[in-house]
């Protein structure tokens, strides 16, 4: 079966996306980066939507210029649906424009049935894995995993049952998150977590739960008790960007940011900027995190940026 996503992602990115202007590369702000990564949320890419394609091989191909990229993370509803067309397409393009490292979180359209992704959250989450193993080396059958990128540290959170918009963690994976801090506690370098939702009450104005659910204060408490500096990002709520700031929350030992989404329009919340295809390139430096937006799809800066000091 496996040869099969191969051979339908390679045909429709033959026939769905067409390239379109050369793209000028683009370097970090400063040159003596230690990391350099790319996060988009919420690519929402859909079956029947040419529009949608479109954006995502553009992206994809600006990401590409980038002159320093080590990572390239999505962070959930990668997919409408969680269809063979959508995973096919999605994966197809990368496949076909990208030739660096990337990672997939996943988020609640990737897992939950609607009256489009046919199957149980046993059934979808299978085929969720089965394209990432196939395509980008996933291991394990798990949804939350770590990874490394040199001696940075990423956490991948991931949602258990069909709990709809919701997350649902288990105790298990709450043990694995606080055995992994510990691991890492006297690394003197910040930790990555990646979750498609946020936590409860920590973008009010937007939506104030977060869909974590009756499990969020415990996610809370495990971050603040670390010795860790924790980068915490999140997607889900489709919530534009507001003039001259991130989205991002600092919390004791904790920043919150969260990723606008990129395939559709950020209608959430009173913000500024509704565009879609905005997405994060966030650059690493030994005292400070520089995080700008980019619109990849449009291939231009945004005019906001953030620095949280290490």
């Amino acid at each position: 079966m496996k040869w099969l996503y191969k051979l339908l992602a390679f045909i429709l990115a033959l026939f769905i996306y067409t390239p379109a202007e050369s793209i000028t590369p683009y370097a970090t702000t400063k040159e003596d980066e230690k990391l350099a990564f790319t996060v988009l949320s919420d690519v929402h890419m859909e079956g029947n939507n040419e529009e949608k394609f479109q954006f995502f091989g553009e992206a994809i191909r600006d990401i590409k210029t980038a002159e320093e990229n080590h990572e390239l993370i999505f962070l959930g509803d990668n997919t409408m649906n969680n269809q063979v067309v959508e995973l096919s397409a999605f994966y197809g393009i990368l496949d076909q424009y990208y030739s660096g490292f990337y990672n997939v979180v996943s988020g609640n359209h990737d897992l939950c049935p609607s009256d489009y992704n046919v199957g149980d959250y046993a059934h979808l989450k299978k085929r969720f894995l089965d394209y990432g193993n196939e395509f980008h080396s996933f291991n394990g059958d798990d949804l939350y995993y770590v990874f490394s990128i040199g001696y940075y540290v990423f956490i991948v959170l991931g949602s258990e049952s069909d709990a709809g918009i919701n997350e649902d963690i288990s105790d298990e994976q709450f043990l694995w998150l606080e055995n992994e801090l510990k691991l890492h506690e006297d690394d003197g370098r910040p930790i990555f977590i990646l979750n498609h939702y946020p936590l409860n009450h920590t973008w009010n104005d937007v939506w104030t739960e977060g869909h974590i659910g009756e499990d969020s204060e415990r996610l809370r408490e495990i971050m603040k008790n670390s010795k860790n500096r924790i980068i915490y990002f999140s997607g889900h709520l489709h919530m534009g960007l507001y003039d001259n700031q991130v989205s991002y929350i600092n919390e004791d030992n904790i920043t919150y940011i969260n990723v606008p989404a990129f395939g559709t329009d950020n209608t959430n919340g009173d913000a500024d900027i509704q565009d879609k295809g905005m997405g994060m390139y966030v650059e690493v430096y030994e005292n400070e995190i520089i995080v700008r937006v980019r619109n990849f799809a449009e291939h231009k800066w945004m005019d906001i940026e953030h620095s949280i000091s290490l």
